[in-house]
Formats: structure tokens, C-alpha cells, sequence
């Protein structure tokens, strides 16, 4: 269609828009059937990580890695702050590839700090 007059190309510029906005709505409506569907995965995950099994399966790990990486016998000496005793009691040992010494610290903290503290307890008495 050839345009002869204003309204005309008015009306074109009308339906060229209203196409793509058409276009826009259905791409929006896919992506929102997406979010759902990945919305919906993530429940999936969600609830099979918070299972009791996982649970138990997470904090063996932790565990055994703790155990693995860190000294049985390393004593707090009179006046060792808590990082130095840490960078001490780890570096014996070999965290995983690709995992740094501060890095597995930083991780395991609540763990390490609970070691310091009763073997710094231990010390006092």
C-alpha cells in the first residue's frame, strides 16, 4: 500500500506499532512462563536441600573437611590471638584445591572458634 496522505502513514506508524507491540506481549508472556517454570524448579531444589537427609549429608561434610584440614593437637599458646593459632593449625594441613588457607578460615570459623575456645579454656586451667 502506497500512502498518499498524513493519515494514512498515521495509520501505518499505528499498526507497525500495534505489531510490535504484540510481538513485545507474547515475548513477555514467554518469559513469564519461564520465571514459573524456573520458580518452580528452584522449590524443587529448595526442598530437596532442606530435606533432614541433606541435612545430615551437609553437615557430615563439614565435618570430615574440618577433621581433614585442621590439627587435632594444636594448643593455644599463652597470648596467641585466634588468627594466629588458626593460620597455624591450618597450614599443617592441605585445604582442597583451589580452596585458600584464609578462605577455609573465613568458612569454617564458627567451627575453628569453638576449637580456640575450649582448647584456650584448656590452657587456662
Amino acid at each position: 500500500m502506497e500512502i498518499k496522505t498524513c493519515e494514512q502513514y498515521v495509520l501505518a506508524q499505528l499498526f507497525d506499532q500495534q505489531d510490535e507491540n504484540d510481538m513485545l506481549n507474547r515475548e513477555l508472556k514467554h518469559r513469564d512462563e519461564r520465571i514459573d517454570e524456573l520458580a518452580g524448579q528452584m522449590k524443587t531444589i529448595e526442598a530437596v536441600h532442606d530435606s533432614p537427609m541433606q541435612e545430615a549429608i551437609r553437615k557430615a561434610g563439614r565435618d570430615a573437611l574440618m577433621s581433614h584440614c585442621t590439627g587435632y593437637a594444636c594448643e593455644v599458646t599463652d597470648g596467641e590471638t585466634f588468627e594466629d593459632w588458626c593460620l597455624e593449625n591450618v597450614r599443617k594441613y592441605y585445604p582442597p584445591e583451589g580452596i585458600s588457607v584464609h578462605a577455609f578460615i573465613k568458612e569454617f570459623e564458627p567451627e575453628l572458634r569453638a576449637k580456640y575456645d575450649k582448647q584456650a579454656a584448656e590452657a587456662r586451667e
